[in-house]
């Protein structure tokens, strides 16, 4: 069993993981490179003999969730190579792809659905979804077993997320003593000893909306946990309002989840509904002049930043434009909570996992920061290309 990090060992974002045998060959994520600090994006195509180039080779693509970082380029993928995502995500990318008419719209036909701690079976690999708490929903962590080794990758998580407390649970039952851990070290170079879990933040968007009367919430469109922080943070007598393509992907995470939290029934799309302005609302809005239209109708209101504040120094240069007039007034909160885990989340996945020849860090660009974590395990470094066989 061999394992081959073509991207990511030196880098977060556009990661791309091969798992093989001698008889058997899958990919985990195929993502699309990040913007650097100066807004550049690299134009180099990954390309993967047997995958996207060559003859087809693969027997499947497992995507742990739906981040361009992390689906990028998947449009590239060739025929009959089935690629797996979780059964909501692939509704959440489907409706992301009719809108934005990107090249994901024609491939949503080849996506087939991942069910949580259901095993699927290629070739002479057994690979099972573990669910993970992460700024996506319904994003999975894989399991992998093949030749009497198990190997899970994390894809991205947390822990402090609504969902992050049944994690290590999970993988201390179906992944404890696994022979290899992937794992994200996205905030390995940061300090994250004051990251607010979701709940926390919840509380501070709750106190920003009854302060103000009307409030434009910035955020990911497909962010659920967030929006549905601000959407059950709305007061009795406020309306929550939202445009037609942010209710149909709220539309879908209400048909599928049984939770009180993700119903979203009391949303309103924009329109007249901007008469209903004397009770007051929160909307979310998007980095573009249609909601600078709307914006510009209530110069007192506030925008609640809640993304990350990296994107604002050169990386997005439309997000930087649209936060500028809130800036300029002092009419900006910033609350966010990171997707990613904290040094600590890291710390407890490790122990949790104990795997029996070591870590490889992945989706990091300071993969040796693992040592100072004093972990029991041996943390194994390994760079984008390189074969590493169990």
């Amino acid at each position: 069993m061999q394992i081959i990090i073509h991207r990511g060992t030196h880098q977060i974002g556009g990661c791309a993981t091969e798992i093989r045998t001698g008889n058997t060959r899958i990919l985990i994520d195929f993502g699309a490179e990040l913007p650097d600090a100066e807004g550049n994006v690299s134009l180099d195509m990954l390309k993967i003999d047997g995958l996207n180039c060559g003859k087809a080779d693969f027997d499947g693509v497992f995507l742990t969730h739906y981040h361009e970082d992390h689906i990028g380029l998947i449009s590239g993928i060739m025929e009959p190579i089935p690629i797996f995502l979780g059964e909501i995500a692939i509704d959440i990318l489907t409706a992301f792809s009719e809108r934005v008419q990107n090249s994901y719209k024609g491939i949503s036909g080849r996506l087939r659905p991942l069910t949580v701690l259901k095993p699927i079976t290629i070739g002479d690999m057994k690979v099972t979804p573990i669910p993970a708490d992460h700024s996506a929903y319904d994003a999975y962590m894989f399991l992998i077993e093949a030749e009497g080794k198990r190997i899970l990758h994390t894809g991205d998580f947390r822990l402090h997320g609504f969902r992050g407390k049944a994690t290590p649970k999970l993988l201390f039952q179906y992944a404890r003593g696994t022979d290899i851990l992937i794992i994200e070290g996205t905030q390995l170079s940061r300090d994250t000893r004051q990251t607010m879990s979701e709940s926390q933040l919840q509380k501070e968007i709750f106190k920003e909306i009854r302060s103000h009367k009307y409030v434009f919430a910035l955020c990911a469109s497909t962010n659920i946990d967030r929006l549905a922080s601000f959407y059950n943070a709305t007061p009795r007598g406020r309306y929550f309002i939202c445009d037609k393509y942010q209710k149909s992907l709220l539309d879908v995470i209400a048909a599928k989840s049984a939770s009180r939290w993700y119903q979203f029934d009391k949303t309103l799309v924009y329109g007249e509904n901007l008469k209903l302005r004397e009770q007051g609302f929160v909307m979310p809005v998007r980095a573009n002049h249609n909601f600078l239209k709307i914006i510009s109708m209530y110069p007192k209101a506030v925008l609640i930043y809640s993304m990350w504040e990296g994107y604002l120094d050169g990386r997005s240069p439309e997000l930087s434009r649209f936060v500028l007039p809130f800036k300029e007034t002092g009419n900006i909160r910033y609350l966010h909570s990171s997707g990613h885990a904290t040094l600590m989340d890291t710390q407890i996945i490790c122990n949790s996992v104990m795997p029996k020849k070591g870590i490889i860090p992945i989706h990091t660009e300071n993969g040796e920061a693992f040592k100072k974590l004093e972990l029991k395990c041996p943390i194994l470094s390994l760079k984008d290309g390189e074969i590493f066989s169990l």
